[in-house]
């Protein structure tokens, strides 16, 4: 009888055992997480890619016109580490920590499902699953999180979700890109007896002030929607530990404040044209002043020419005075300041993170395309 020339599907674990392939599952640990490092996966929340606290600047406009959900191409590195914990025992016991690191229920969905409906359904079923007793490893490796909070079922998604960030022992990022103002009072109540004292950096809209509440100590705060009254307001009773703020409005009386109130505070970071940078003064702690411009501000000595005397040449001379004034202004207040740790100024550069949605383009956020420091 002939041999059947059909060939038997195999495990990584059974291809390593035959000796065919043995090496892929030797390379340390170490080298796998170095590799995944070192990717150009898009993470939201993260400093890695360019995108610090991605999409938390959205633009000024009121939340209900800012975008819900984020890009497809966010989705790749969850389904990356979804399939390859997936292949095999051992790479499984390397990539499925790494998935569940950065929990997130703001995808745009793949098959036409209203977004206000997938990141409710999405959010109630990671909830559920990281609250079941034989999940508690799972949880234990939860760092991030970023959801949009939509009306759909809200009055079971929110209370539930206040529930599950108890549970994550570990949570040190929480990330709201979106929630309405009529849920604010359903947020206030679910999180009025929560407290999250592992968390270090919340991003999130102003509606969700009792969220930060819960944080007493987190260190960087930033604010994702209009001028974020009620989250400064919070901020400034509730968190004496911040060391960081970006994304708010600062008028003299709320710089008074944050001089009063937050005695810890080292770095800010602020739109250049939004505020003179000179009543920084007043925050005497300040270390570090990150100054925020659209890429087509940004201009350097180099790129002047001093015989060319055209319109775009002139142009560019404004652009790199301007930028020179901000420097020199920022560069008086740290000189001023009391601040112990090392003073720095920084110039960061973003575009406008955008997609379409029918035929409208949306400005989902902000990408970090360059940054320079000078001295003090």
């Amino acid at each position: 009888m002939a041999k059947s020339k059909r060939m038997k599907t195999q495990t990584t674990e059974e291809v390593a055992d035959s000796g065919t392939r043995k090496p892929v599952l030797e390379i340390p640990t170490e080298i796998w997480l170095e590799i995944m490092s070192q990717s150009h996966f898009l993470v939201l929340s993260s400093e890695k890619d360019g995108i610090p606290r991605s999409l938390l600047l959205l633009s000024r406009s009121k939340i209900a016109s800012s975008p819900k959900t984020v890009p497809p191409a966010y989705r790749v590195r969850p389904e990356t580490l979804r399939a390859l914990s997936q292949t095999c025992r051992s790479f499984r016991s390397i990539f499925l920590p790494l998935l569940w690191e950065h929990v997130e229920g703001c995808f745009e969905s793949k098959d036409g499902t209203a977004w206000h409906a997938r990141v409710a359904n999405v959010l109630l079923e990671r909830c559920k699953g990281l609250m079941q007793r034989e999940n508690q490893s799972l949880a234990r490796h939860v760092r991030v999180v970023s959801v949009s909070l939509s009306w759909h079922r809200v009055a079971e998604v929110i209370p539930l979700f206040a529930q599950c960030l108890e549970a994550l022992p570990n949570l040190d990022t929480l990330h709201i890109l979106y929630l309405k103002s009529k849920w604010e009072k359903t947020v206030t109540a679910a999180f009025e007896d929560v407290e999250l004292p592992n968390v270090r950096t919340v991003i999130l809209p102003s509606y969700a002030h009792a969220i930060l509440a819960a944080c007493p100590h987190v260190r960087d705060v930033s604010c994702n929607e209009e001028t974020g009254a009620k989250l400064f307001n919070t901020l400034v009773e509730y968190c004496p530990d911040v060391e960081r703020i970006q994304g708010f409005e600062l008028t003299a009386a709320r710089l008074k404040k944050l001089s009063k109130n937050l005695r810890k505070m080292r770095e800010i970071a602020v739109l250049t044209g939004a505020m003179d940078i000179s009543s920084l003064s007043v925050l005497k702690g300040l270390s570090v002043i990150e100054l925020m411009a659209r890429r087509s501000e940004d201009a350097d000595e180099s790129d002047i020419d001093e015989d060319d005397f055209s319109a775009m040449m002139a142009h560019k001379r404004k652009i790199l005075q301007a930028k020179l004034r901000y420097v020199k202004a920022a560069r008086t207040v740290l000189k001023t300041s009391k601040g112990e740790a090392p003073k720095r100024i920084k110039m960061t550069y973003w575009e406008d993170i955008t997609g379409m949605l029918g035929m409208v383009t949306i400005i989902y956020g902000k990408y970090w395309v360059k940054t320079e420091e000078f001295t003090v």
